[in-house]
């Protein structure tokens, strides 16, 4: 079927370009060009038009800055376009069908044209003067640096599951590289921006000119590119970065082998500029969507001045599954698809009026189907509920007696390969009963609640450790157990244990948050076989109803098989986890009673 649909997709484009037909295929724009940046490099843009021409009155636009082909965002523009707005999408510098080298993701000069493509959108003879950037992913990232940008055209962002720090959030959570990211996705969109097919076909639009119009919607040609030698020649010769050049890149302050840090592409490193503008900004993110939920609170705590609007929801990547753990049968999203671009709509529509939004954050509750609000987080009420390691596997609030559990890391343990970090790449978010996955960790086990309590914040772990190896990584999840004996997941954290040391607040390039640490080569502390000590760090944000008889489970171990580096990269590791004493090792828990 996908083979029939390219041949006839590839048929119309052709006729298209030699005009011997009008049929353009789904999703073609009305009209597309190079726009010429200050230094001369060239950018194409499509405009997608209400009624499928040029305004005559005028009209507010949406970008949408992408590296994955501009034709494919008519996807996330066709309701604003359907709702009076101009959808402009451009393929960044370097990517696609754009000019330029790709020597990383989200540069210096992919930054600095922004001001150019929005001056540009700005002045068009049916353009209002009003832009709005969106997008998702990569997209929302380009929208909230845009943000940071002295354009006077710009009047809002709506930013949907954001990577405020592409180094922590995404590629190398707690320090801990993310493989299956860093590999599957630079290596897929190297193909891209090669004029490859990214999902490893054999076409190839650099090599045979007859392969281009198959590529569509990754590739399209701008209008008077009818044989396609603008677009070759955009392709030919063309640097780009690969996934190799971050091999050596384990620190946060290290550049990779192309000269750039995966934190410079983030919207924290453009944060002064966030902080200045106080351009109104609709942040979303997901429980179960890698660490976007922590994207958008980190972003919220950075810039405290900034007019903005929160929605953490519990769906996939582009919010169209839903991925509650605890009804693993539903898959409509909460909000719904349509509630979601009303949301979108309205905030855009009240930031071009010039009210500034109340900075808020809706919020979804795992477990409930419910979305609530707050102007803080945690929720006012939530308090800190500290469970200590206990003997037999317990956790509780009492101070216990010292004692150590022997855990040998079981390398083969892991989250599966439906899970908040494969939802990047196409894959939603599935967690199974985890009650067997379980046995190849080290378990805990609170007391059954006595009433429904509701966990909204950021769990934090503290545990006196040992470890036979010089290079570890501790891996904790915190888990539902339900009386019928169901394991249900709710969060986690990692922490490669070189990373440990804690870091002054005052020194981070943004509000971390709890227990932070700064990732960089200096703070590094060498781990020693066989000696305790002291590892602190934040679990991702949640927010899950804990219902009456139900159990916290905190789960230990070392790796996580399906998605991130093994630690060390050979060899047995064996863990002692100490409890009780003067510093017991414990879980802290923000908990309020759950109120309907």
């Amino acid at each position: 079927m996908r083979a029939r649909l390219a041949r006839c997709t590839a048929a119309a484009i052709a006729l298209l370009l030699t005009g011997s037909a009008d049929v353009r295929p789904e999703g073609w724009s009305n009209r597309s060009y190079y726009v010429a940046m200050p230094d001369g490099t060239r950018i194409a843009l499509s405009l997608w038009f209400p009624g499928g021409k040029p305004p005559s009155s005028p009209t507010p636009v949406v970008l949408v800055q992408t590296r994955y082909g501009r034709a494919g965002m008519i996807r996330y523009g066709k309701p604003w376009v359907e709702a009076g707005y101009v959808v402009a999408a451009v393929d960044t510098r370097g990517s696609t069908a754009s000019f330029g080298p790709r020597d990383g993701e989200i540069t210096a000069d992919e930054i600095r044209d922004m001001d150019a493509l929005i001056a540009h959108l700005a002045r068009q003879p049916w353009s209002n003067g009003q832009v709005i950037a969106a997008g998702v992913s990569y997209m929302a990232d380009t929208a909230d640096i845009a943000t940071s940008r002295p354009a006077p055209a710009l009047k809002a962002a709506i930013v949907r599951e954001v990577d405020f720090d592409a180094y922590l959030h995404l590629f190398a959570p707690g320090g801990v590289e993310n493989s299956y990211m860093l590999n599957a996705w630079g290596g897929a969109t190297r193909e891209l921006d090669l004029g490859r097919d990214g999902r490893g076909g054999p076409l190839d639009c650099r090599a045979r000119v007859e392969d281009c119009p198959k590529l569509y919607p990754q590739l399209q040609p701008v209008d008077d590119d009818r044989d396609f030698a603008q677009l070759r020649s955009a392709l030919n010769g063309r640097r780009r970065w690969g996934p190799e050049d971050y091999v050596e890149a384990e620190y946060r302050d290290d550049p990779g082998r192309n000269g750039h840090r995966l934190f410079d592409l983030s919207p924290a490193a453009q944060l002064a500029g966030i902080r200045r503008q106080a351009k109104p900004a609709q942040i979303w993110g997901s429980w179960m969507d890698a660490g976007t939920a922590e994207a958008a609170l980190a972003r919220f705590r950075s810039a405290p001045g900034v007019p903005m609007e929160l929605w953490i929801t519990a769906n996939d990547h582009n919010h169209r599954t839903f991925a509650d753990p605890f009804f693993p049968d539903r898959t409509d999203p909460v909000p719904s698809i349509d509630a979601q671009f009303e949301a979108n709509r309205a905030f855009a529509d009240r930031a071009r009026a010039g009210q500034r939004p109340k900075r808020l954050i809706h919020y979804y509750v795992l477990g409930t189907g419910a979305m609530r609000t707050t102007a803080s987080w945690p929720p006012a009420g939530a308090v800190t509920t500290r469970l200590m390691l206990g003997a037999g596997g317990r956790l509780a609030a009492k101070p216990q007696v010292a004692g150590v559990d022997t855990h040998r890391v079981d390398f083969a343990a892991t989250t599966g390969k439906q899970t908040r970090w494969s939802t990047n790449f196409g894959t939603s978010p599935r967690y199974p009963d985890r009650r067997a996955e379980d046995r190849r960790l080290a378990v805990y086990d609170g007391a059954p609640m006595t009433r429904d309590m509701e966990l909204a914040g950021t769990p934090v772990l503290s545990v006196e450790l040992a470890s036979d190896s010089r290079d570890p990584a501790l891996f904790a999840y915190l888990e539902d157990v339900a009386p019928d004996g169901r394991v249900t997941y709710l969060t986690e954290g990692q922490l490669r244990l070189i990373h440990r040391k804690p870091a002054d607040p005052k020194s981070l390039p943004y509000d971390q948050g709890p227990a932070p640490h700064s990732f960089r080569r200096a703070d590094a502390l060498p781990v020693v076989p066989s000696q305790t000590m002291t590892v602190r760090f934040a679990l991702s944000p949640v927010a899950a109803k804990i219902a009456r008889g139900h159990r916290i489970r905190l789960a230990l171990g070392g790796h996580d098989a399906d998605t991130f580096k093994r630690y060390p990269a050979t060899g047995e590791v064996t863990f002692r986890i100490a409890r009780g004493g003067r510093d017991p090792s414990r879980i802290e828990l923000p908990m309020r009673v759950w109120k309907d």
